[in-house]
């Protein structure tokens, strides 16, 4: 069995080898021929006062690849307000002050384990590429101005992957914090080649961009309704980053997945499943019945990106349409595609470190 770093992971994983990784697997999941578990979250009480702990889990499968993913990650987790707005923090409570985070790869042929490594580096390219992807096919074709909030790991993700499928000839940058917007943008600038310009004040990164991307750690909303235009191409890594009244001014709705939240199941709700985004209310103790909880948001009837990817849903008809990508909730068919394909890498360049198999297989009937 094959284990690798992050560094190892960042050596192999090419923007394009994630375009081409997840494209084909969206294709694969419109043709029925990949499957998903939902993602499931499970919380309890952390020892330290103001956070919870949570265990995330998803697994994928694609027929042609014949590989399984399980991804997991095991968070401490807190929620607090800065700005103005509610942020989450995963806080780094391992030993050497660290996260956990991990995905398993299997055979399907043989039902063994093929690799394991931490999900770093594959999760920040599955989410910008995949937004990235619905982008190529519903951006307007002279898109050239990119306007992005967030100023950190994900969102340097999107500026480089949204910069592989349209000219991006300028963009403009909000974050609250004036150092790390500054930063951002001077080693942006560097590795994508055109302006980065960090601004003031948030309405001056939407003034002019025909792209607009949320990706930040705020689970408020980060897009208002009035900085969207005509011909604009919004897209989000949280769909409260841009709330329902943002979300109404488009004309045209692409979501990833019908399951529009996690499966939450949290401490003193037995085995009640609780479908919500960070169930902060619930993990208060909000006891109220399940009828008068607030029902599914109202795109969760829209096309998801495997039916825009597969050719059977256009993803915009006119100039002047609003279109918008909400990257709502993760698929673990994206771990088992962008996983393959960085573990055939590794195979092929010899990258990583074998450990016996032996260890992890057994003789006694499961």
């Amino acid at each position: 069995m094959l284990i690798l770093s992050n560094d190892e992971i960042d050596s192999l994983l090419s923007v394009e080898i994630a375009f081409q990784s997840l494209e084909k697997a969206y294709r694969e999941q419109a043709k029925g021929r990949a499957i998903n578990r939902p993602r499931s979250d499970l919380y309890l009480s952390a020892g330290k006062e103001g956070t919870v702990y949570a265990f995330k889990s998803m697994e994928g499968g694609i027929a042609e690849s014949k590989v399984v993913a399980l991804r997991l990650n095991s968070d401490v987790i807190r929620w607090e307000e800065r700005h103005g707005r509610i942020v989450k923090e995963k806080i780094p409570s391992a030993p050497g002050n660290k996260w956990v985070g991990l995905i398993l790869l299997f055979s399907a042929e043989t039902g063994e384990p093929l690799a394991i490594f931490p999900d770093g580096v594959v999760q920040r390219m599955r989410v910008a590429v995949t937004s990235a992807l619905a982008a190529r096919e519903m951006a307007r074709a002279d898109a050239s101005v990119l306007g992005i909030f967030g100023s950190g790991w994900q969102a340097g993700a999107h500026v480089l992957a949204f910069c592989k499928v349209r000219k991006i000839e300028k963009v403009r940058l909000y974050s609250p914090t004036k150092a790390n917007r500054e930063a951002f943008a001077r080693e942006m600038e560097k590795k994508v080649g055109v302006p980065v310009v960090p601004m003031d004040r948030p309405e001056s990164a939407a003034q002019g961009a025909d792209v607009l991307i949320a990706a930040t750690n705020a689970i408020t909303r980060v897009i208002q309704p009035e900085w969207v235009a005509p011909g604009m191409h919004v897209t989000c890594v949280k769909d409260c980053e841009l709330g329902e009244e943002t979300i109404r001014k488009a004309d045209r709705i692409v979501i990833h997945a019908r399951s529009f939240a996690p499966e939450n199941y949290i401490e003193g709700f037995g085995d009640e499943k609780i479908e919500a985004h960070d169930p902060i209310d619930f993990l208060r103790g909000d006891k109220r019945p399940r009828e008068n909880r607030p029902p599914p948001p109202f795109w969760v009837t829209a096309p998801e990106l495997k039916k825009v990817i597969g050719g059977e849903v256009p993803g915009r008809q006119s100039a002047e349409e609003i279109t918008c990508f909400i990257n709502n909730i993760g698929l673990g068919i994206q771990f088992a595609a962008v996983g393959s394909a960085v573990y055939a890498e590794a195979r092929a360049k010899g990258v990583g470190r074998e450990i016996p198999t032996e260890w992890f297989l057994e003789s006694v009937h499961p």
